[in-house]
C-alpha cells in the first residue's frame, strides 16, 4: 500500500492511494493528515504485535537492547542521550 500526499491548489491536501488509484482524502489541513497517519501507525503496530504473538506465542518485546520499530535504534543506547 502506497499513499502520496499532495498539495491542493486550494492550499489543502489530499492522500492518494496507489493501490485502490483514487484519492482517499481530501480538502483535509495538516492536523488530519496527521491524525490519518497516527491512526494508521497504531493499527500497523497491532497487526504487527499480533502476527509476532501468533508466530511465538508471546507479546513482542521491548525491554532493554530491543530495536525499537524500524529506526534501528536500542533502548539502551538512547536512555544516556538527550
Amino acid at each position: 500500500m502506497a499513499w502520496r500526499i499532495e498539495k491542493q491548489g486550494n492550499g489543502k491536501f489530499a492522500i492518494y492511494s496507489t493501490r485502490i488509484d483514487d484519492y482517499i482524502v481530501i480538502d483535509a489541513d495538516p492536523l488530519h493528515i496527521a491524525q490519518i497517519y497516527a491512526e494508521k501507525g497504531v493499527k500497523v503496530y497491532l497487526a504487527s504485535a499480533r502476527a509476532q504473538i501468533r508466530q511465538r506465542g508471546a507479546p513482542p518485546s521491548e525491554g532493554r537492547d530491543v530495536p525499537i520499530g524500524v529506526t534501528g535504534f536500542v533502548l539502551g543506547e538512547l536512555e544516556g542521550s538527550g
